[in-house]
């Protein structure tokens, strides 16, 4: 099922403000040409660098966003990076590692035990 089709938004509407994963600085999350939201950053340092970061997210995400976007009146809405849609929280089972019961493995940084020298015999022995 395809959710571009659902609350369409015109290339390039600001469906909403944010902060710059990488720098901090302030940026639009924008819809590109077939709904998809994406943000830019091309803000610089003191140094004159730009940051230069960019996000882009899939059909559920941009999905919610040009719903938010749209029950907001069409305005954009303040967004906290990263934007995830399902549970926040980790399931307790999932916190559990796989192998808890399993017992720790043996030290393979030892160094290897000394064996005698063989005597190959021969011409290079």
């Amino acid at each position: 099922m395809s959710l571009n089709g659902q609350f369409q938004a015109a290339q390039g509407t600001v469906l909403a403000r944010a902060t710059c994963e990488c720098c901090g600085g302030a940026v639009q999350i924008k819809a590109n040409k077939n709904g998809g939201a994406y943000y830019y950053c091309g803000h610089a340092d003191d140094q004159g660098t730009q940051c230069c970061h960019s996000q882009r997210w899939g059909q559920r995400i941009s999905w919610a966003l040009r719903k938010a976007y749209r029950e907001a009146g069409e305005t954009p809405v303040k967004a906290t990076l990263p934007l995830k849609i399902g549970r926040s929280e980790v399931p307790a089972a999932a916190a559990k590692p796989a192998n808890a019961d399993n017992p720790p493995a043996d030290n393979i940084d030892a160094a290897p035990e000394k064996r005698a020298a063989e005597s190959r015999g021969g011409l290079f022995g």
